[in-house]
């Protein structure tokens, strides 16, 4: 099933971020709940009863012109009918409706997309008969909750989850679901056109020209693929913070339906910033990764070049040196179906499973060589080894203090695996439990 979109949406100042902060503390459980996973940003995948979803939060995209104030707000309601599948709708007891409400709520009347009404900052039972002005609004019945506190959170999920319907994903389940993401006009499609021997993404050399979301079926030696092109936005918006914000959530949610994604990188830029940190983004998603450094043809070059920028790569890439590199030129043509066996065997390797037998016999040697460090006058005793998961692999580690662990060990044991098992291109994840079973809080 495809995880529905939920976006958080209201006027400044009515507590939409500290309320999907609060989500997030709450959740049952997250969905990815795997060391390294990125904390501090504006969307995440979370879990409900059983239910998964991604939550967006729309705050903190505002311009500071004043001019353009109620012009962001209008968009972000706009760009947020347009992407996503269900809408949370945040006013504030304490200031009542305003006019921007007014204006947000006459919108949200005009869609199908379901809307939760939540009424914020309702510390107590006593505020509680306060909140039905807010039927005014025409969105059906306020829901309280205090997202300081936590209070009626848990309430407002089982409603969010009861009403939320989950959509069938229209992939062929045994088809290798290629991600293309990279930042703009780094020819994502281009590549996309060339490897399907046809035009199927509009190709001008604008950033941000890709206009829908484009799923191609591909068959490639004798396998079935699926290639997801990363959509941009249509340019209606004029507060680049929006565009830009609602882009990102597209790639994310190319990213989370992906086995394996080929990012594409520009040679004439190098590795920069944002590179590094869409690559922690795909890492962090715990998804297959191939780099493909395209127009390598730009670049003048000797025999030792490709082994300089190798090694200046992987130096940036630091944690992420696992990561293969494929040097690619899109308009030559070269090394693009290379690209292609090298994202296969990322996905073989995204979903081998070493047997307990052979895990053991090569981890608790090493492990015997090299034991955690004791904490506060306890020895670390760790008595067996398992893969708990493939896709993305997580092995775990039983031992009797899995809380005490530290996180230098943990990388230390994640490098033996590698060591001798390889997986190349995929994240994977060491987990610490003890013999009863309970995982470690991460």
């Amino acid at each position: 099933m495809k995880q529905p979109l939920v976006t958080i949406v209201g006027r400044p100042n009515v507590g939409k971020s500290t309320f999907f902060n609060r989500i997030l503390k709450k959740r049952e459980a997250i969905v990815d709940d795997q060391p390294g996973v990125t904390r501090d940003r504006h969307y995440a995948v979370s879990d409900w009863n059983g239910k998964s979803f991604m939550l967006v939060d729309t705050g903190g995209y505002m311009p500071a012109s004043q001019e353009l104030f109620d012009t962001a707000i209008r968009e972000q309601v706009e760009i947020a009918l347009e992407e996503t599948d269900f809408i949370l709708f945040i006013v504030d007891l304490i200031t009542g409706i305003t006019d921007i409400d007014m204006m947000i709520a006459e919108k949200l009347r005009r869609t199908d997309i379901p809307v939760l009404l939540v009424v914020n900052k309702v510390d107590n039972d006593g505020r509680e008969a306060e909140i039905y002005q807010f039927y005014n609004l025409g969105l059906g019945e306020p829901l309280p909750v205090s997202a300081i506190q936590g209070r009626g959170i848990g309430d407002m999920l089982d409603c969010l989850v009861e009403n939320m319907q989950e959509k069938p994903d229209p992939t062929p389940g045994d088809a290798i679901k290629l991600a293309v993401i990279g930042k703009e006009n780094v020819g994502k499609s281009s590549f996309v056109n060339t490897i399907l021997g046809k035009d199927r993404v509009i190709v001008t050399p604008v950033p941000g020209t890709t206009r829908d979301p484009i799923d191609s079926p591909l068959k490639y030696q004798q396998r079935d693929y699926l290639i997801i092109d990363t959509a941009g936005l249509k340019r209606r918006a004029k507060v680049k913070e929006n565009v830009l914000f609602f882009s990102q959530i597209r790639t994310m949610r190319s990213l989370q339906r992906s086995d394996v994604v080929l990012f594409f990188m520009d040679a004439n830029e190098g590795p920069s910033r944002q590179d590094m940190r869409l690559i922690n983004e795909v890492v962090n998603s715990r998804k297959g990764i191939v780099l493909a450094v395209n127009k390598w043809d730009l670049i003048e070059k000797d025999h030792k070049t490709l082994k300089i920028w190798e090694k200046e790569i992987i130096e940036k890439l630091g944690e992420n040196n696992f990561i293969p590199i494929v040097f690619t030129s899109v308009l030559e043509k070269k090394r693009l179906y290379k690209l292609m066996d090298v994202a296969t065997e990322v996905y073989e390797r995204y979903n081998q499973r070493i047997s307990t037998s052979q895990l053991n016999k090569v981890m608790l040697p090493i492990i015997k060589q090299t034991s955690p460090p004791a904490v506060g006058g306890k020895e670390m005793k760790i008595n067996y080894v398992s893969q708990l998961r493939t896709a993305a692999p997580v092995f775990g580690f039983f031992c009797n203090h899995p809380k005490l662990i530290p996180a230098n060990y943990r990388r230390f044991l994640e490098n033996q695996i590698r060591s001798h098992w390889g997986f190349e291109g995929v994240p994977i994840s060491v987990v610490f439990k003890s013999k009863r079973g309970k995982e470690a809080d991460e």
